[in-house]
């Protein structure tokens, strides 16, 4: 079998990105709530806090070779107008819907969430200058900075924060994420309290994604249209074509430095994976992520493209199963599943060796991360369970969904014949990127291919596995240890306690999988670009710290990005 590049796909999360995100990530978003590769409704972005420390050897190959990003490249310049070759736009910008991988990308150069991560993956003021919690995290204060405008001019105040809160939390497609918040007060012009029914202490990262996003108050839930705070202005969007964004010339971040240094930032989309390279080979667009394994490996060998990588980003690759429809509503269908699975195959044979085996949303890098009898690839055990469950219920049958995007197919028509072999009659049916999102929220599935998951912290991805997440509770699995440990996390400021909750929770996993785990992209997710464009790792916040390089699958910041 060839080795083929397993990246080129959409990822399809909900998550916050992150742009920050994140959250990884994908390639998609785990702070917040939008949708889909990187959907963004809750992923921060990068795993855990100390996955930096850690990167793959794709990496440390790379950064001997000067395959990191250049961020010496000498001293900025002004001006340019960037080219960035993305799989897809998304449906839309509205910050109270799913928001869909593509447009998250698009809108990470068009807002400021109001908290970032810092380079150790700590959550840091960005918009908000302050937030402060009480003793026991039921009441958050957040301090806005004076001066700061929308791209309309209207003031970033506390009347417009807690507009944009209040909306979201009203969404019946993202709020859920912020069902904890029971209400949201305007103390001065710029301070807003955020009241909780319960503790949650890790509060902050979730405003690094979609819920931190902060748009002119006149535009909220408008969806072609994305009025924010960020480094540039939405100039014109054509669905399908993508997006051209324009400098911002009253950045609020400017500095002394007068960001940002780009004059525009044009998002082209480019669907094909090998389109996309011939295109930047060409020099017909300046950068593009998601660069398939040979891809990656091609551009180690040469200076004439640079390859960016990232172990902060890092997404899972994995298969949503629907616990409430038959056969998957049946823990032995579900695990038969998982045993069927030749993991190191698919990691050899698709994505070049550069990742590795997932059992959960917890990258191994993470000192979150807890060793579980998560099940291992035994054929003969997975057939047992399904001859098992025929003799009880009847056949055993299927409908796998998958992204109509080359590198996914390949390797779901693997993942079919290993799950027919188990003895599963498995219907693969295609579907178009950016359409993944709906069937999982109507439940209307029973398997489909994701990717998602890469939140700097675990609560990220809470409304995705609570069991009060409503439609963003993928899998819809109601388990009260998934619960209880999920809740510890949330609720503690101590570290200790937090990470017997998340043991908890892998547990239920190896337990009652209710997704099949394939692998973590950490240290492989990254971006191919010419050798000119600078510093896409770069960039501090506002307090001097060096900012996060890769939020969820290879989100950045465009601000401090130039050429030259």
């Amino acid at each position: 079998m060839m080795q083929r590049g397993f990246r080129a796909w959409s990822a399809v999360v909900v998550t916050i990105a992150l742009m920050a995100a994140a959250c990884g990530g994908g390639e998609g978003t785990d702070d917040g709530a939008a949708v889909a590769d990187d959907t963004a409704v809750g992923d921060t972005g990068a795993d855990a806090p100390d996955a930096a420390d850690d990167e793959s050897d794709a990496a440390d190959d790379g950064s001997d070779d000067g395959v990191d990003p250049a961020t010496d490249g000498g001293t900025p310049v002004h001006g340019g107008m960037a080219t960035y070759g993305i799989i897809s736009d998304g449906t839309g910008f509205s910050t109270t819907d799913a928001v869909q991988e593509g447009a998250i990308r698009i809108i990470g150069a068009l807002n400021d969430s109001l908290v970032a991560i810092d380079e150790n993956g700590e959550w840091a003021p960005l918009l908000a200058e302050s937030l402060t919690p009480n003793d026991d995290a039921t009441v958050w204060t957040i301090g806005l900075r004076d001066g700061v405008t929308f791209h309309d001019g209207v003031p970033v105040d506390a009347a417009a924060v807690q507009a944009n809160l209040d909306a979201f939390r009203a969404s019946p497609t993202v709020g859920f994420s912020l069902s904890v918040v029971e209400s949201i007060e305007v103390v001065d012009p710029l301070t807003v309290q955020v009241n909780m029914r319960s503790p949650w202490a890790a509060f902050p990262h979730t405003l690094i994604g979609q819920p931190g996003w902060m748009v002119s108050p006149e535009t909220i839930g408008l969806n072609d249209m994305f009025v924010g705070t960020g480094p540039f202005v939405l100039e014109s969007w054509t669905p399908g074509d993508g997006a051209i964004t324009v400098r911002n010339d009253d950045y609020w971040a400017a500095g002394d430095d007068d960001l940002p240094y780009l004059d525009g930032v044009n998002f082209k989309v480019i669907p094909d994976q090998s389109a996309r390279r011939q295109a930047l080979e060409a020099g017909d667009i300046d950068a593009y992520y998601a660069p398939g394994d040979l891809d990656i490996i091609d551009f180690m060998a040469t200076d004439d493209i640079q390859i960016i990588v990232d172990s902060g980003a890092s997404n899972e690759i994995l298969y949503i199963l629907n616990t409430t429809t038959a056969p998957t509503d049946d823990v032995r269908i579900r695990r038969a599943m998982a045993h069927a699975i030749d993991q190191e195959l698919i990691i050899s044979q698709f994505r070049s060796d550069l990742t590795e085996p997932a059992s959960s949303f917890i990258d191994p890098s993470s000192k979150w991360w807890a060793d579980t009898e998560y099940p291992q690839y035994d054929p003969e055990e997975a057939q047992a369970l399904v001859a098992a469950y025929e003799a009880e219920v009847g056949p055993a049958e299927l409908t796998l969904f998958a992204s109509n995007i080359d590198s996914v197919l390949e390797v779901s028509e693997v993942i079919v014949s290993f799950w027919e072999d188990a003895g599963i009659d498995v219907t693969l049916e295609i579907i178009q990127p950016g359409n993944e999102v709906p069937p999982v929220i109507g439940d209307a599935f029973q398997a489909i291919f994701w990717a998602q998951f890469g939140a700097v912290d675990p609560d990220g991805s809470y409304v995705f596995f609570h069991s009060s997440g409503g439609l963003l509770n993928w899998s819809n699995l109601v388990d009260p240890r998934m619960d209880e440990g999920f809740d510890l996390g949330r609720e503690s400021f101590d570290e200790a306690e937090r990470a017997r909750g998340y043991a908890m929770v892998q547990e239920v996993f190896a337990d009652q999988v209710p997704m099949i785990w394939i692998d973590h992209l950490s240290g492989v997710e990254g971006v191919a670009a010419q050798p000119d464009l600078n510093n896409i790792l770069g960039g501090t916040l506002p307090d001097g710290r060096p900012r996060w390089g890769f939020l969820s699958g290879s989100y950045f910041s465009w601000d401090d990005i130039w050429i030259g």
